[in-house]
């Protein structure tokens, strides 16, 4: 039986199509983003070049095919903010529960330490329990869930606020 490798490594250009696919099957059929409509490439490749060294997007591979991708984006434009950044994690459909998002939130949270930031929050949809699951096995907690905030498939939508601290308060 032969063995699966997952590669992670930095998305390059020439991934935004996979990324966008893997994208897009989420906006039509979860809650996992409350976009409503899916995204063009030409509107990824802007968000595409937001991502840079501060903010990491990383894909993972599987016998060369993308399977999932994630990144680090800033929480806020404000300056006051700019310790602390927000991940995204998304899943080809037929990959999910096999450990990757764990693999790439891992490798996302030590990229944060190694940027130096303080914080990452993830904004997760309440009723999105695999990414909770996966948030708080790594260690975020819960700091708030505003209620109704998100309205997707004709019904509104709590949202939870999930936080890791990664710097020496890190008990807070």
């Amino acid at each position: 039986m032969k063995e699966k490798t997952l590669v992670i490594r930095r998305a390059q250009q020439e991934d935004l199509p996979a990324i966008t696919e893997i994208y897009n099957e989420a906006v039509l059929t979860t809650i996992s983003t409350f976009h409503l409509y899916p995204r063009s490439l030409e509107e990824q490749v802007r968000w595409f070049e937001s991502h840079n060294e501060r903010y990491p997007l990383l894909v993972a591979e599987e016998g060369g095919l993308v399977v999932a991708w994630a990144c680090l984006s800033p929480y806020s434009d404000r300056e006051g903010y700019q310790y602390t950044v927000t991940d995204s994690i998304y899943v080809r459909r037929e990959f999910r529960r096999q450990h990757i998002g764990y693999e790439l939130l891992s490798y996302l949270v030590e990229e944060a330490r190694r940027l130096s930031y303080h914080s990452v929050v993830a904004i997760i949809a309440s009723e999105n329990i695999p990414s909770i699951r996966l948030h708080e096995k790594l260690g975020f907690v819960l700091r708030g869930v505003l209620k109704e905030a998100g309205f997707k498939f004709g019904r509104w939508i709590d949202v939870c606020f999930y936080q890791k601290m990664l710097s020496v308060s890190e008990s807070s």
